[in-house]
């Protein structure tokens, strides 16, 4: 009895340790010698497992190991990992075991100069809100988070299948305990590494378990669901080694089709070869904004509005009054500097919707923030 409590417990103890129904098992069959160990794998993808003996009497392996690291492969149903034998064929046998597994291969070499596409849409230019080792949630992990808003497409950095989908979360929060209702895909790819695309709406996945998806496929919407601050896509490559997870510095293609690393609190459009080319503004020219007046969506009601553009931050004035209005903008600014001299006086035409100034980091490897008030008359 001794021998099967123990078993049961180890599978158990497997199953919580990796959060997710068994997909490995471990068994064994008698032999006239002693005793074989199969592995059943019932996912796509390969698992390596670690098999470890306590208590053997009478038995051993070939090499007199008491613990084992063996792959196997997807879609087993008995897959031979090792025999342990009599050492004396008149006497009797006992032992207790247990087992770890993680997905992936060790054998498979990660290809750390894969270029990986921006995981949003070709042509759009995204800012990053944190990058690898972050100040804030990043510490010690290589990860990037792209500030797309709720409702922006998600798509495929690289090729794989998915492995794991969770999209029935509509809770979020800027604390920990809100990791668990973050929704995610997870794909695994060709060398053995692990994709995974956070904080996705609610049923926001567009893909399932088990989909073969290619690069730069549509796969998911953007929300701001588990852990969260505030709406981005968290996006991170990371290799189960030696049963542990190392998250992965990896390249990106940018619009020149050069290979980079983004950089926190900088901006990058999305390039997906064999997409429509687009022009690519890479310095902020003013006096294009300057020179554009759009008509008020405001009834009787004038206010500021912002809008991200790459690094910087526009603020407009939205006069949605029957009559030119007069003000003043008021900013108390961390860690940013304005294009134009504060306080900012400024006239706006009637029902019209028009560019004041623009905000930039001082310094991009810093926190920035400002707080925004006016005056009008």
């Amino acid at each position: 009895m001794k021998k099967y409590f123990f078993l049961f417990l180890s599978i158990f103890y497997s199953c919580l340790i990796f959060a997710q129904q068994k997909p490995i098992e471990i068994f064994y069959e008698k032999t006239d010698e002693g005793f074989m160990f199969f592995g059943k794998n019932i996912e796509q993808v390969p698992y390596t497992v670690k098999i470890d003996f306590k208590n053997l009497k009478n038995l051993s392996s070939k090499t007199s190991e008491k613990s084992f690291v063996r792959t196997i492969p997807p879609n087993t149903s008995k897959q031979k990992v090792l025999e342990l034998k009599k050492i004396k064929m008149d006497k009797g046998t006992s032992f207790d075991f247990n087992f770890l597994y993680t997905i992936g291969d060790p054998s498979l070499k990660v290809d750390e100069d894969y270029p990986y596409l921006l995981p949003y849409q070709h042509g759009k230019r995204v800012r990053v809100g944190q990058g690898n080792n972050g100040a804030g949630t990043h510490r010690g992990i290589n990860a990037i988070d792209f500030n797309l808003e709720i409702g922006d497409s998600v798509f495929a950095a690289r090729s794989g299948l998915v492995i794991e989908v969770k999209e029935d979360s509509n809770t979020g929060g800027n604390d920990p305990k809100y990791e668990p209702y973050g929704n995610f895909v997870k794909v695994y790819h060709e060398d053995g590494t692990l994709g995974s695309y956070v904080h996705l709406v609610q049923d926001g996945s567009l893909v399932a378990k088990g989909d073969k998806i290619e690069k730069g496929q549509l796969i998911g919407i953007s929300g701001n669901t588990g852990w969260s601050s505030g709406p981005h896509l968290h996006f991170m490559v990371a290799q189960n080694k030696n049963f542990q997870n190392f998250t992965l510095p990896i390249k990106f293609l940018n619009h020149k089709e050069e290979l980079f690393i983004p950089l926190e609190s900088k901006s990058y459009y999305a390039y997906h070869p064999g997409k429509p080319e687009f022009e690519a503004q890479d310095s902020f020219q003013e006096s294009e904004f300057e020179s554009k007046m759009e008509p008020s969506d405001l009834n009787n009601a004038i206010e500021f509005d912002t809008e991200e553009y790459g690094e910087y931050v526009l603020i407009y004035v939205n006069n949605g009054m029957k009559s030119e209005m007069s003000g003043v903008l008021k900013l108390q600014l961390k860690n940013l500097v304005s294009t134009k001299k504060l306080p900012y006086k400024f006239t706006v035409p009637a029902k019209t919707k028009m560019y004041l100034l623009a905000l930039s980091p001082d310094d991009s490897a810093s926190s920035f923030g400002y707080q925004l008030s006016g005056e009008f008359n």
